[in-house]
Parts: structure tokens; sequence; C-alpha cells
């Protein structure tokens, strides 16, 4: 085959590639949002943009709750979806889609790049059609599919689609022999525009440096035989910043990261412990996907609480141990073997490693992917020259493999196309998962709302929310489900769950979605629709605000809620005045709480003092209802002098 036909080979396997993805997603795109695309997204006012003014944006920029920064590109993103389709998940999920494809694309382009690079040893027969056999693998693979349809996961997608970016110009500007202005050109794009871009997009863009590392110490180096000036900066670099992390770690700059561990129930210890066998279950998942091994949850895996406890703990470490040095001894005789352990074991150091985040999530594995499917390349080299057999049956395992792949994704698509269906498969699943649990039990008391006849619905739903709460005793959202189920089917409050979820508000770790157990207790209040008394949110309340484990910031939030709930729906003006001075306490420069104070003095007749404060706040930042409520109040103020 000339190299024309092999380019078109090339192009016409990534376009098919590119067109089943389209197709085997397209049934997903029907289902609804889910967990954190509530706060990130449904619920976050900065998403809402009314219009393209540099305000709205900039409310939008600023409107992240995740990460350090943020995320303020990827929220930019989300707003202007919003802007131009409404909150239609369709449409959100749609622009995932076409996001993951072109991240197909850019995947392909790299493994071209890499490919032709090690081409005299790997002597490939047609480097394009095997660059567009990998990107095809990893745009098919189901463990990628939480990337695509789980919105708020545009994140991880926009970022790596940055990243890739910036690699690729990276690459480029090292291996064309062009004019210095055009190498400086695609340096400044890749490390001076990308990468900010991902790094904005979210925290995992900081793994470049090691990516662009992997390349130049693996396999630029096999390219051109030894490292030039640039590689071995590199080299010194990676090192120097290797050997300065765990004085980091142990400097008061870390702290951030142990105290992350407030909200934890496992300490860094126990976390590196159980990453070790999360990795390996990564990487069972990746060569033998099965329907059951995948949901969105993954909190029934063990925590390892020590090298032999579980037993599997110290093989899982010593098998990283292995492959790290299978990459550093193989880098010269074997360069794209490893390359590719290289890839994967960078793309976990971030999020499966010291920072305290939750211990499992599948789409974790969006860029480290491209790692193991550059193995199979690695390890058939010129298997178009192969002869009878051995060529039908290498090209009849490739297409099996995509196949099957395909199939399992396929299936997940639909799964997640239909809330109800994917729910209670996945609790099937997962029965030992106290979160997997919770979404069963919810969307079975959607059932039961929508069909008051149904009396199935209420019964299984409410076993699902017992079993998530006994599954895990941290955990509160079961308790949560059985107060809603109760007031929604009877009018009736549980007394039980009402107990339990007051003894873990004061007793247990307060986890991250614990604050919206009350917030959705108030608006549900507001609206009628909760059947719990004012000294039982008082009660729900206390016992949160007592818990010595909460932050100072949490408190703020909580006394500010409560005073919302004693102003909106108790219509005890002295009990919320008295609970947002406590927030005040704790805050007292902060905009939102000072205009809800002045909101509070315009309600008791006390005029002078509500426009004195909001005269105040007109220079401040605020979120655009907070704002319409300033300039109204202020409005209805001056009306009346």
């Amino acid at each position: 085959m000339n190299g024309i036909g092999q380019r078109l080979a090339g192009a016409g396997m990534l376009l098919a590639g590119v067109l089943a993805t389209l197709a085997i997603y397209w049934p997903g795109l029907h289902g609804a949002f889910f967990f954190d695309d509530h706060p990130n997204i449904v619920l976050n006012p900065g998403i809402r943009l009314e219009n393209l003014s540099v305000e709205s944006l900039r409310l939008a920029w600023a409107s992240g709750i995740s990460g350090d920064f943020g995320r303020p590109v990827s929220q930019v993103s989300f707003a202007l979806s919003h802007h131009f389709g409404g909150f239609d998940p369709f449409a959100f999920k749609l622009i995932n889609l076409v996001l993951h494809c072109l991240n197909g694309v850019l995947i392909g382009l790299l493994a071209f790049q890499l490919l032709d690079s090690l081409r005299d040893q790997l002597k490939l027969a047609n480097t394009g059609l095997a660059a567009a056999l990998v990107a095809s693998a990893w745009l098919i693979h189901p463990i990628q599919l939480t990337s695509v349809l789980y919105v708020v996961q545009r994140m991880t997608s926009l970022s790596a689609f940055f990243l890739l970016l910036a690699l690729l110009f990276h690459i480029l500007a090292r291996r064309r022999e062009e004019p210095n202005w055009v190498t400086v050109i695609r340096f400044l794009l890749a490390w001076c525009v990308f990468w900010p871009l991902s790094l904005l997009s979210k925290e995992t863009g900081v793994l470049l440096p090691g990516f662009v590392a992997a390349y130049e110490l693996i396999v630029r180096r096999s390219e051109r035989d030894s490292l030039d000036r640039f590689g071995r900066a590199v080299l010194y670099v990676s090192i120097a910043l290797a050997a300065g992390l765990i004085p980091y770690l142990a400097s008061p700059y870390g702290n951030w990261i142990l105290s992350g561990y407030g909200i934890r129930p496992f300490s860094l210890v126990e976390r590196l412990l159980t990453e070790a066998r999360v990795i390996w279950g990564y990487l069972y998942w990746i060569a033998w996907p099965r329907l059951e091994s995948f949901a969105l949850f993954h909190d029934d895996i063990a925590l390892s609480t020590g090298l032999i406890a579980p037993w599997t703990t110290l093989p899982a470490i010593a098998g990283l141990l292995l492959l790290s040095i299978i990459s550093v001894a193989g880098s010269r005789r074997f360069p794209l073997v490893s390359f590719a352990i290289a890839w994967f074991l960078i793309g976990h150091s971030l999020e499966s490693t010291f920072i305290p985040l939750e211990l499992v999530h599948e789409h974790r594995n969006y860029l480290p992917l491209f790692g193991l499917c550059l193995l199979p390349i690695a390890l058939l080299g010129s298997w178009e020259k192969r002869m009878g057999y051995q060529k039908t049956l290498i090209i009849a395992s490739l297409g099996a493999a995509l196949g099957y792949f395909g199939l399992i994704t396929a299936m997940r698509a639909n799964m997640f196309g239909q809330e109800q269906i994917r729910t209670q498969l996945e609790a099937q699943f997962h029965p030992e998962s106290a979160r997997t649990n919770y979404e069963a039990g919810r969307a079975l008391a959607a059932v039961a709302d929508a069909d008051r006849g149904n009396l199935v619905a209420p019964i299984l739903g409410k076993k699902h929310f017992e079993m998530a709460t006994e599954l895990d005793p941290h955990y509160k959202m079961g308790l949560l489900g059985m107060l809603v189920l109760g007031c929604g089917m009877s009018q009736t409050v549980d007394r039980g769950a009402l107990d339990e979820l007051a003894l873990r508000f004061n007793q247990r770790l307060i986890l991250q979605e614990d604050t919206s157990i009350l917030s959705g207790f108030v608006e549900m209040s507001g609206a009628g629709l909760l059947c719990l008394t004012r000294s039982d949110m008082d009660r729900l309340f206390a016992a949160f605000l007592s818990n010595p484990r909460v932050s100072r910031q949490k408190k703020m939030a909580m006394h500010a809620l409560h005073a919302d709930y004693l102003w909106l729906n108790a219509k005890d003006l002295p009990a919320a005045r008295e609970a947002l001075h406590r927030a005040l306490e704790i805050a007292p420069r902060n905009p939102s709480l000072r205009l809800k104070w002045a909101q509070l003095d315009f309600i008791a007749g006390e005029n002078g003092q509500a426009r004195t404060q909001l005269l105040e706040l007109r220079g401040e930042r605020l979120a655009p209802e907070e704002r319409k409520t300033l300039d109204g109040l202020l409005a209805t103020l001056e009306a009346a002098r």
C-alpha cells in the first residue's frame, strides 16, 4: 500500500471510530442530570447566562465550586451551553460527546506522532492505521462513558482536550525542522495558551509536564539515540520536582492536603494503600470490561488499613513498583512499552495518590487509558507483514476486541439514557454500595411520587434507603430519602430516621453532600412539601452546628441557611436575625450575608440602616439575583423617602 493509500486507510478507520462512537452513545444522551451535575450546573446561579455581557461571563467564570481554582473555563462552557440550549440535559451531553470525539481525533494524531517517532524500532507497515486503531479503542472503551454522559465530567474531557493540544504542539515543535519563529510559536501555544486553559478546566492539566517528560526521556531519546540539551533539562527538572514533593507535603504549604482528610472516612496512608489496589482494579476493568463491573459509584471497594489488610494490598504495591521498574529499565529496548506504562502511571499520579478525593471514579482513566491502548501496537509489531492464519487471527482479534468494547459501551449508554433502569441495575451489580442503593431508592421514590397508586415502588425505595444507611455509618442521604418518602406518601415523620440523622449530624463525619440535606429540607419546607416541624428543623441545625468536625466556613453557611428557614418559613424574625448574626460573626465582610441583613432590617422597618448597608454593597461582587434584590430594595427605599 502506497503512502496515500495508507493515509486514507488511517483516516477512514478514524472516521469509522468517530461515527461508531456517535452511534453507540446516542441513546445515552436522553438521560437526566445526576449527582454532582446539580450543585455544579443545575443549581448554580452563575451558570444561568441571561446575555453574553462581560459581567455575565465574569460571573460564570467565578461560579465554580470545584477544585482550588473553581475550574472557570469549564464553568464558562456550562454557562454557554445553558445560554444557547437551556437546562436540557440532551444538549449538555451532546456537547460532551462531540468533545469526546474531538479528543479521539487528537489521540489519533498523538498516537501517529509517537508511532512515527519509533518507526525504526516498531517497523509498522501502516502507522496511520495503527494510530487510528488506538484512537478507536480509546473512543469506544466502556470505562470512558462517565466522562461523556456524566455532564459535570466535561471538566475532565475539556482539560484533556487542551492538554492533548499542548502536548501535540510541543511534539511538533520538537520534531519538525522549520524556521525558528514557527518553533517558538508552537512552544508558546503549547505552554502559554493550551496548558493554562487545561489547568483552568480542571487541575489534572498539571500533569502535562509529566507527559512531556515521558515523551522526551523515552520516545524522543529513542528517536534521536540520545538526550539532547532540552531532554537533559527535562530530566533534571523532573528529578528536582520529584525530590521536592515530600518536603512540600511535610511543610505548612502542604497542610491543605492533610486538612482535606477531615471530611473523608480514611487517612492519607489508608488512601495510598487502597489506591494501589484500585489501580489494578482499573487495569482489570480496562483489559476485561464487564457490564457489572461498572457503575457511577464504587464505594463498595474495601479500604486497605494495612499492608496485608486485605492481603492483596502488598502484592498490588509490589506490582506497581515492578511496572515502574519495567518502564525505566526497558526504555531503550522497548520504548513504546516503556512509554505506555509511564503514561498510565503518570495519568494516575494526581487523582489516585495523596489528594484527599474519593477513592474510585472511572473518569480518572480518561487520559491514562491511552497508554494501555498503545500496548497492543507495541506487542504486535509489523502485523501487516505476517502471512496466512497469523494475520487473519490478529485482524480478527482486534476486530473482536473493538466490537466487544462497543457492545458493552452501547449497553451502558442505554442504561444511562433511562434513569430508572440504570439505578436499579447498578444496585443489583453493586449491592454493597451505599450511594448506589440511595440512587436506586431515589429513582423508585420518584416513581411513587408520580404514581400514588403504585404500592410497590415506595416499599422497594425504602428498602434501598435502609440498605444505604446500614452500609455506611457516616452516610446520611438514605435517611434523607426515608424522611422525604414518609412526608410524601403519608405526611408522617419517620422518627427513627430523624433521630438517626440528628445523631449522625452530631457525631459522624460531615461529608461533602451533607449541607445539601439541610438546604433541601429548607426548600421543601418553603414549598409546603415537608412535614418536619420547626422544632425538628431546629434540632437538625443544632446537631449539625455542634459537631466539632464542622469547619468555620460550613458553620457560617449553615447559620445563614438556618436564618433563611426562620425568616421565610417559620416567620420568626428575631430568631432569623440571631442566626444570621452568628454567621456574620464568622464572616463579617461577606457581601451575601450583609445583603440578607439589610433585607431583615427592611422587614423590621429599620429603613435607614437597610439603606446604609445597601449603599455600601453597591460596589461589592454579587450574583445576578443578589444584584437584582439589592437594586429592587434600593428603589423601594428611595420611593418611600
